[in-house]
């Protein structure tokens, strides 16, 4: 396996005996030398996954102030009615709101409500662990990628000059390529997260405070 890597290397290296400059961006990232493949498809997959919890979180957030906007303290049954008729089916309010109204029959509706939502965001937690987990796959593959160029640096049987490049070339790409889709993924991957955790949590408050409301008898008599 050392042998046969070596011998890789060295034919890279007699390749590109005559210049070692990259005059273009494609040929900066073929100095991995073949970790800019794995890296690239981690990185693809993650970005995918990214577009579409954002996308999916578009179209199901949509027209959603129809009913955040409501003060449940003093809406009345027949307005709330209406907003939930004019909100899509797949909005998280609307939903929570049935959901409400269907656990009335149950002793504790509110919490019936928010292990529903918690159901939802779940599914936004496990794209965030996929994501968590590619990022750490392509650091893992950098670092491989870093290791291997010393290796070869150091173990080559015949030292010159485009030899050496070849592992440093090894290393430094392969690690700057890890860290920059890292820099891409994970500052996306957190953006996404926040904006729908943000949408979570005032989607709680609201629902207790319907809650609130339908236990006071606030929605029959329109808050007063």
């Amino acid at each position: 396996m050392t042998s046969a890597i070596i011998l890789l290397i060295q034919d890279a290296a007699a390749d590109a005996g005559s210049s070692m400059t990259a005059s273009t961006f494609w040929e900066l990232v073929s100095y991995a030398r073949g970790f800019e493949y794995p890296i690239g498809v981690v990185f693809v997959i993650g970005l995918f996954m990214i577009f579409s919890a954002y996308v999916r979180a578009l179209n199901e957030w949509k027209s959603h102030r129809t009913l955040s906007q409501i003060d449940p303290s003093t809406v009345s049954r027949a307005t709330l009615t209406d907003a939930i008729e004019r909100t899509p089916p797949i909005n998280p309010y609307r939903q929570a709101c049935e959901k409400l109204f269907e656990g009335q029959r149950h002793q504790n509706s509110l919490a019936y409500v928010l292990q529903f939502i918690d159901l939802g965001q779940e599914r936004y937690r496990e794209v965030d662990r996929y994501v968590s987990a590619a990022v750490y796959v392509v650091l893992s593959l950098g670092l491989l990628g870093t290791l291997l160029g010393i290796f070869v640096l150091f173990t080559s049987s015949e030292r010159h000059e485009s030899s050496d490049l070849v592992g440093l070339g090894i290393a430094v790409v392969s690690t700057l390529l890890a860290l920059v889709v890292r820099l891409i993924l994970w500052p996306a991957n957190l953006l996404v997260q926040a904006w729908v955790r943000r949408r979570f949590i005032h989607l709680k408050k609201w629902c207790a405070m319907l809650a609130m409301a339908e236990a006071n008898g606030s929605l029959d008599d329109g808050g007063d």
